[in-house]
């Protein structure tokens, strides 16, 4: 016969951990907050910081692209032309999704 755990009561190392990770997060939303007035609004590092966001998705997106092999690169070379093209986020997203889907299902 199957048991389930307990889930009234709680550890003390669990209830310290949540707490934990709730202040660090909170604190990271509070630091962006107050550090946004001291970013630069000009020159080239407001340029980098405008730029930042789409790096950092960019380092995540390749490696990943690439280690899934052809139907990777495939779906990241269709997402970028759907992009260019029809000059739309979720449009491209779809389109990448679409064809590395097709290309698992029909080509294992």
């Amino acid at each position: 016969m199957m048991s389930f755990p307990d889930l009234t009561t709680f550890s003390t190392a669990s209830v310290l951990t949540i707490l934990g990770m709730a202040i660090v997060t909170y604190g990271m939303r509070l630091g962006g907050l107050l550090m946004a007035d001291r970013l630069p609004q000009q020159g080239r590092w407001a340029h980098v910081l405008e730029r930042l966001p789409g790096a950092v998705l960019i380092s995540v997106w390749v490696p990943s692209a690439l280690s899934a092999g052809a139907i990777g690169i495939a779906g990241a070379v269709a997402t970028v032309i759907t992009m260019i093209v029809v000059r739309n986020l979720f449009a491209a997203m779809v389109a990448g999704m679409v064809l590395v889907a097709a290309g698992r299902y029909f080509l294992g």
